[in-house]
């Protein structure tokens, strides 16, 4: 009997935590779900993917015009991941040449999540 119970708490153990496991690695921003993004400076962007998450990306300095750009990329680095790596330190953003600048890769200092989702943002956070 006291297998029994040791095995069943075990397993109720092993339930709690997956989910945990599950939800922190949806946390991240990943290049496939990046919607839009809002640029502070030259070193932040906030990035707001398609479930309504903003996320703080902070750049090393040396990239320029980063406030006129349509478009711009964001390579997790490894390639053929077809944008399901998160994005991390290391990583990326690729500005396009745009109003005589040329194009940059930026390199990427940290990725940290803002806030909670709020309901309906998504559509509404794709400012680019």
């Amino acid at each position: 009997m006291k297998t029994i119970m040791t095995a069943l708490i075990a397993s109720l153990l092993v339930g709690a935590l997956a989910p945990t496991a599950a939800m922190a690695e949806e946390q991240c921003l990943r290049p496939n779900m990046v919607n839009g993004w809002k640029v502070i400076n030259d070193q932040t962007l906030i990035v707001f993917d398609r479930v309504g998450r903003q996320y703080n990306v902070a750049l090393a300095k040396g990239c320029t015009g980063l406030k006129w750009p349509l478009r711009l990329g964001f390579n997790s680095g490894l390639p053929g991941d077809f944008g399901l790596t998160c994005i991390t330190r290391n990583d990326f953003v690729t500005v396009p040449a745009n109003g005589g600048y040329v194009t940059q890769r930026c390199l990427i200092n940290s990725v940290q999540p803002v806030g909670v989702p709020m309901p309906g943002t998504a559509a509404l956070n794709g400012t680019h």
